[in-house]
Parts: structure tokens; sequence; C-alpha cells
């Protein structure tokens, strides 16, 4: 797991690396610039000139120093300074004036740069929060019409490093070097599109520098996938969980499949659905090893019965929104004893009737989608892309509920822990059906003992990994959710689980 930075974040640990380490700042400067020369030898860009265009913080003073080290390797490079000498902070002004003790011309005509095969943008970084306008904006414009490799030093120039956010324009890079760590607008959209591929750097700032309290965003990585439970040799159905999965409205099998089946693959012993009894035949012909228990009236004794049995309850997908389907939730939300996961209709359901939050008594995990997300909040979907991940944290700690603000990167928020930024998943994963999968998986995961705040974050890092596996295979616009599914059970493979 590792820590997702704000620019507040990331300033601070600047300065605890400077002033409570004692690495002086140029010091971090050079190595920051020899990781980006050592990229863009090893990615073999050196074939034909280098373009850099710096500003006047510290990022342009990395820019300077980037093409310091290589012109003193002999690759033709062009600078352009299109910064406030008024403005210039110390360390920048250093490294412009090593560039011109060396001989290397400081241009400040941005056209002479069309021609390079590479451009290397070092204007603002981490630490803009204006928008950007005038000649400076003027300046990103070009630098992105022009025919080259674009590479962004630290942060894409007009992309808000606290929300991804665009500040006007913005830098739209090939390759992003950022260094120490991951910054919160590189992982949602849009930031993250505009950073095109990420490179996290070591440059001497370490995780020493964080100081208290820790930062609140983080991102799952490969090693997360420990976390997933372990069969027991001794293990039988009834002790490695039981999932209860309420879901699906008359004559509508298909999300009740999906979400119970990926609920059983992750590993649990038994799944029952409560389902309207017309389903049970589709079912159970593609999927055999299900409980079935069909209903076909609202029968609250019967709800209240099947709750008692289960280790995690999971409702939502395709129950409707029928005075049944009410019912279910309602009843669900006032007696359930165990953890729940919520997704689709029951949270269209929730959002005119938001008090029944209040009457849960149990650990809860909603999982909506954006449109789901306005109905719960009357926030329009424009504001909530804009602002995700404070809507998403608000709503957490507003309703005592895990919340995963399902996304293209989908934000997973704890009232009372961290909050994680999902780096997997791609655009194939726009298809129907693909949540009910997540939400099984949760559901799974839950009922084999991890906790709800880890079986969310991990969860919603499988479902993506096995979205990327399903793309690998056949690619990303014949994806379907059962595609996601059959990624899981390789990931699993993989992992000997």
């Amino acid at each position: 797991m590792r820590y997702i930075l704000n620019r507040r974040e990331m300033k601070q640990c600047d300065s605890q690396t400077i002033h409570q380490y004692g690495i002086p700042s140029m010091v971090l400067m050079e190595r920051a610039a020899l990781s980006v020369v050592s990229f863009l030898h090893k990615e073999n860009m050196l074939k034909s000139s280098v373009g850099i265009v710096c500003g006047s913080g510290n990022n342009g003073g990395d820019g300077f120093a980037i093409a310091r080290l290589l012109m003193l390797q002999k690759v033709p490079v062009r600078v352009v300074f299109v910064g406030d000498d008024s403005r210039m902070t110390e360390d920048c002004r250093k490294q412009r004036l090593i560039c011109e003790n060396y001989g290397l011309k400081i241009e400040t005509d941005i056209q002479c740069l069309e021609q390079c095969g590479v451009l290397i943008d070092a204007l603002f970084g981490i630490g803009l929060s204006r928008e950007i306008v005038g000649e400076d904006a003027e300046c990103i414009r070009q630098c992105n019409d022009f025919d080259a490799v674009k590479i962004a030093i630290d942060m894409p120039s007009g992309i808000s490093a606290d929300d991804g956010q665009i500040l006007g324009t913005a830098f739209c890079a090939d390759e992003t070097i950022t260094f120490g760590f991951a910054k919160i607008g590189q992982m949602i959209y849009p930031g993250k599109k505009y950073c095109g591929r990420l490179h996290v750097v070591d440059i001497g700032i370490t995780e020493h520098s964080l100081g208290e309290p820790k930062p609140m965003c983080r991102a799952l990585e490969m090693s997360d996938l420990d976390l997933l439970p372990v069969l027991q040799p001794d293990a039988n159905k009834g002790s490695h969980g039981k999932v209860l999965l309420i879901a699906g409205n008359t004559h509508m099998a298909g999300a009740a499949y999906l979400a119970g089946y990926s609920a059983m693959i992750s590993g649990i012993g038994m799944v029952r659905i409560y389902t309207p009894t017309c389903n049970r035949t589709s079912i159970l012909s593609q999927f055999p090893e299900a409980i079935v228990v069909g209903y076909e009236q609202w029968d609250e004794q019967e709800l209240l019965e099947q709750l008692q049995w289960a280790d995690v309850v999971a409702i939502g997908p395709g129950i409707g929104q029928d005075d049944v389907a009410e019912n279910l939730v309602r009843v669900t939300l006032q007696n359930a004893e165990v953890p729940m996961v919520v997704d689709a209709d029951a949270l269209n359901l929730l959002a005119k009737h938001r008090d029944w939050l209040a009457s849960a008594h149990t650990e809860m995990i909603l999982t909506p989608h954006l449109g789901e997300m306005s109905r719960l909040t009357d926030n329009p979907i424009m504001f909530i892309q804009e602002h995700k991940l404070a809507v998403c944290q608000e709503f957490a700690k507003t309703y005592r509920v895990i919340c995963v603000l399902k996304d293209a990167a989908t934000v997973i928020s704890d009232p009372y822990a961290a909050t994680y930024l999902n780096p997997t998943g791609n655009a194939g994963m726009a298809t129907a059906g693909s949540g009910d999968v997540l939400t099984g998986l949760i559901a799974g995961l839950v009922a084999q003992g991890m906790t709800p705040e880890q079986a969310a974050a991990v969860g919603v890092y499988l479902h993506g990994m096995a979205g990327d596996r399903a793309a690998q295979q056949q690619g990303m616009h014949s994806m379907v959710a059962s595609d996601i599914i059959d990624g899981i059970k390789l990931i699993y493979k993989e992992r000997g689980l």
C-alpha cells in the first residue's frame, strides 16, 4: 500500500526532508533531474533533440538541471524560459545560472521547440493553485500542438495536484515523472488522463518525511493481494463464509446471477439468493451451486429468517423500485445484524428514504456509481465529477458508511480510516453487470473474514485487475461482465488460492 499526497502534504514532505533531515534542496533537485535523464535513456528517447519549457518555480529549476545534464552528455537540447524573473525561486535562479555558466543559451520563443522530438514540461509542477491564463495558457496550448513525445515533470502544468481538475488549460503528457509519491490529481480524472503513463521515482523523499498525521489517501499495490483470505485445510462449506444476496425482480435474474456467482468464486462456502420464484430456473441453470429461495409476494417473516442465516448480506442488484423492493431494503437495513453491501436499486431507494440509513445498526458498504451518488446527495453529476474525493469522504462521514464511489478511477472512503484511490481497471469495464460482479466479490471477501474496509479496497483493486486481465485476453471493446469473473479466477489461480 502506498500513500497518495495532495499539494500541501507534498510540500510538507519536501520541507521535512530539507529541514529535519538536512538534505539540501539543490541535492533533491539534482536527483530529480538525474532520474529524468535516466528515464530518457532507458526509454530510448534521445535520438533527436530535446526541448524544455521552464517556469520560475522549483519545477523550472528541475528543468534547467535536466537541460544542463543533457547538454553535458552532448544531447541536443533547447531551453525556453517563460516565467517571471522577479518571482524566480532561489534554487531555480541558481540552476539557470549554472546552465548559463556552461554556455547553454536560454531562449524565450516557444516556437524554437517546434522541431524537437521530445518536449519536457517544467512550468508549474504541483504547486499550482490558480487558473492558467494569458501568455502561460498560450504557451501550453502551443506545446500541446507540437508533434513530440511530451513529458511532464512532477505534474502536467495546469492540473490540480489536489483533485485532478484542469486549471484553465493543461499540458497533455504522454509520460509524467513524479517524485517521492504519487499525487491525488494524478490518480483521478481528468488529471489521470493528462498524465499519460505515471512513473513515481525515488529522489530521497521517503515515508520518514510524512510526519503526523499520515496522509489520508492511499492506493493498493499488488502486494496487498496478500490480504486475500486463504482456505484452511480443515474448512467446510459452512465455515468459510455464507452470503445472502437479495437480488432480482420479476423475470430479471441476470444481476442476481452475476453478483451471486462472483461471491461464490471469491472463496465462500455458500451463497443463498433471495429472489422472485420465477427467477429460480434461470439462475440454477447457470449457477447450480447456488441456494435459491424464491418468493411470490412480500413476506417479512421469511426475510427475517433469511437474514439470520447469513454472515454477510448483499442487497440491490436488479431488485427494482416497487413496493416489494422498498420493503426488502427497509426491513433489511432495520434488522440485519451482519455487515451489508448495498448496491444498485437499493441505493436508488435509499435516495428516497435517507433516514433508513440511520436505522441500520451494522457496518455497511455502499457502492454507488455517479448517477446513484447524484441521487443520494442531491448533487449534479458534474459537481460530483469535479469534487469526487470530497463528496465521497463527506458522504461516508455523514452516514458512517464505507462509500465506494465507482467511476473510471474509483474512490473508496472509510469514515474512520483511509480513503483509497484505485489504480486498476479500464474502459472495457463500463459494461452492464460489472457493478454486480463487484458487489458479490466484496460481500464474499467480508464473509471470509476480511474487515469491511479491507474488503472494499481489495475488492475494487482485484475487480479492476481482473478487468485488465480480461482486456489483455480479448480487448476492451468486446468485454462483458462475465469476463471479469474469469479474470478473478485467473488471478486467484496465479496466486495459488
